[in-house]
């Protein structure tokens, strides 16, 4: 209700418009970001769509149809004969990737990997290769 007053009233400062919006957490805003390709194409096309939170409702023809995710969305935009391109998901952060990996996985290795180690165990496979193919 304090969002829409505060829109209502298009309070300016010092010459600028101020602006209030939803404070949304990282991960539903990049979510959102998700569906902005394909917001823009319903825009163009004059279909009437919203964004609940982290999913997007499209009102077709047929009725309102609610999507999970903006991939779902644009396969069954595809699927109904529109030119889907990418669905506005940003690059992925190296950084970021890098962190959630070495979280995921806390293993590191530590030291050079040495010759020796791969040339044994080459000689332990062509030891049983030759074993196998005595035996047969």
């Amino acid at each position: 209700m304090v969002l829409k007053k505060a829109w209502q009233k298009k309070i300016v400062v010092e010459g600028r418009p101020l602006i209030f919006d939803h404070d949304y957490a990282t991960e539903v805003v990049q979510k959102r970001k998700a569906y902005n390709g394909i917001k823009k194409l319903l825009k163009e096309k004059g279909i009437r769509f919203q964004t609940p939170l982290t999913k997007m409702r499209i009102h077709w023809d047929d009725g309102p149809k609610l999507y999970g995710s903006a991939q779902e969305a644009a396969c069954d935009m595809r699927k109904r004969g529109f030119s889907v391109g990418p669905t506005g998901l940003a690059a992925p952060d190296p950084e970021a990737t890098l962190e959630r990996l070495q979280q995921a996985m806390p293993w590191q290795r530590v030291g050079e990997r040495r010759e020796g180690t791969a040339r044994r165990a080459k000689e332990k496979l062509q030891e049983f290769e030759r074993i196998t193919q005595d035996s047969e």
